[in-house]
């Protein structure tokens, strides 16, 4: 039986961060992973999906070269080209991780974990295979797309996130049941290939969690690209008929399609056996402390199974706290480590146009704080944007009016992803505005527009019309 003094199981970026992390700190680590690392996000799930953001983005601008001062062209579009691409990019980080491993010599056991048990002070994990032993266990098991009552994927005609990845060819036209970052992101790829589009979603708005302004915009750019945006609907069902997929809607509609994505959120994929142990979960989730611990000692976890913030980065950072308290408990110290403040973490929607944003939103910081300063600036303002015909957006800045401390950033626009990071910064920094006159922001930059909207919570905006 083959012992470690960790097993993480699950490899996506937060396990195999976590893994690289450990071995740094000379602990030894093996990683159980019953496909290949990289998990979701880099196999079927961010990277593949930002691969086709970028061809969409590039179509897009072929397409209206005239606005650039160039020459028209005829482009035509060979999907299939866009589809090996994204698998060589996929193909090349994934082998690009398992290097690493091989390089640290940190096991993946490529097998799935059925259960676990403890005997003594040694936990037991058993797969379909064999067992291992562990003193320490870090649960990494992601999440799976969650379907709707009487709607079941398939992944040929309902498709998953992953499965409307494995499409070699466009459909002729598609149905996004739900319109948060995954539904919308997807809606903009595919519109942007000529796909006919449409977006259903139940609640009032799309990207709900998102700041009113930003949703609000956001639906203004998808419709401006034909994507057709029903909120306050629910699909009641969908049934396959002669002429495609028939979806019966709540507000007594039908619509016809050749394919549909459902993107009603994600479930923690926690299908574990804990023979003898009770393991603390609430709706599947397993429920963790500051440090990534769960109710039973020496047992962690992170990234999506947790539910606290699906995002692969939260995973990430989830497992360094949690391999920074092992290596305490194995070295017997008691180094500081800083806890992770949920809401300060950028979070990023691949559209066109792209959103970034950190912080609370603007009615989440009234809530909390009462009174409140907002500034904004329009990338219709900002030089760099208009050198690159993208001035569609602003920025949008949240502080508190007591102290002047920066709360939220929003940004809808070029680069929003890129960007978000500045406000990420100052937020987990605690600045405030009189704080914000000591940085200088180069030109001509997108960055300026941040500058002008941290200006704009003392109305000095210099270039805001």
């Amino acid at each position: 039986m083959q012992k470690h003094r960790v097993i993480i199981i699950g490899g996506g970026p937060g396990g195999y961060e976590t893994a690289i992390r450990l071995s740094q700190y000379g602990i030894d680590v093996a990683v159980l992973e019953g496909e290949r690392i990289g998990g979701i996000c880099l196999n079927w799930g961010c990277i593949p999906t930002k691969t086709l953001v970028k061809s969409a983005e590039l179509f897009s601008e072929m397409k209206d070269s005239e606005s650039f001062g160039l020459p028209a062209v005829e482009v035509n579009l060979d999907y299939s080209k866009v589809w090996d691409r994204k698998n060589k990019i996929v193909e090349q980080l994934v082998s690009g991780i398992e290097y690493l491993f091989r390089k640290r010599k940190i096991p993946v056991i490529k097998e799935f974990a059925r259960s676990i048990r403890k005997e003594g002070d040694d936990y037991i994990i058993s797969t379909d295979q064999a067992e291992y032993t562990a003193d320490y266990i870090i649960v990494a098991t992601g999440s799976g797309p969650r379907s709707l009552p009487g709607i079941e994927i398939d992944e040929q005609d309902i498709l998953s996130s992953t499965g409307i990845l494995k499409l070699d060819q466009l459909p002729k036209s598609l149905a996004v049941v739900g319109g948060g970052v995954i539904g919308c992101e997807f809606a903009s790829i595919f519109a942007s290939f000529g796909v006919e589009v449409q977006i259903i979603e139940f609640l009032p708005r799309i990207i709900a969690l998102e700041d009113e302004e930003i949703s609000k915009r956001l639906t203004m750019a998808l419709k401006k690209a034909g994507i057709k945006i029903q909120t306050g609907v629910a699909v009641q069902s969908v049934t396959k008929t002669t002429e495609g997929m028939e979806l019966s809607l709540s507000n007594e509609s039908k619509l016809t399609v050749d394919k549909v994505l459902l993107s009603v959120g994600r479930t923690p994929s926690n299908n574990i056996t804990w023979q003898g142990l009770e393991l603390e979960t609430d709706r599947g989730a397993i429920q963790i402390n500051q440090l990534m611990q769960t109710n039973l000692p020496r047992v962690y976890a992170i990234g999506d199974v947790t539910a606290k913030l699906q995002l692969a980065h939260t995973a990430s950072k989830q497992g360094l706290i949690a391999a920074a308290d092992i290596k305490n408990k194995i070295e017997n110290k008691q180094e500081h480590i800083e806890p992770l403040i949920y809401e300060n973490i950028p979070r990023c929607t691949f559209t066109h146009p792209e959103i970034g944003s950190v912080g609370l939103t603007e009615q989440e910081a009234r809530d909390k704080y009462g009174e409140i300063l907002t500034g904004r600036f329009p990338f219709t303002a900002n030089g760099k944007a208009m050198s690159m015909s993208n001035t569609f957006g602003f920025v949008k800045t949240i502080a508190r009016a007591d102290n002047q401390q920066l709360v939220g950033m929003h940004i809808i626009g070029p680069q929003a992803a890129e960007l978000i990071a500045q406000g990420g910064i100052l937020i987990s920094m605690k600045a405030n505005v009189s704080d914000l006159e000591s940085i200088v922001f180069a030109h001509p930059t997108l960055s300026e527009a941040l500058k002008e909207a941290l200006e704009d919570l003392s109305g000095l905006s210099i270039h805001k019309i």
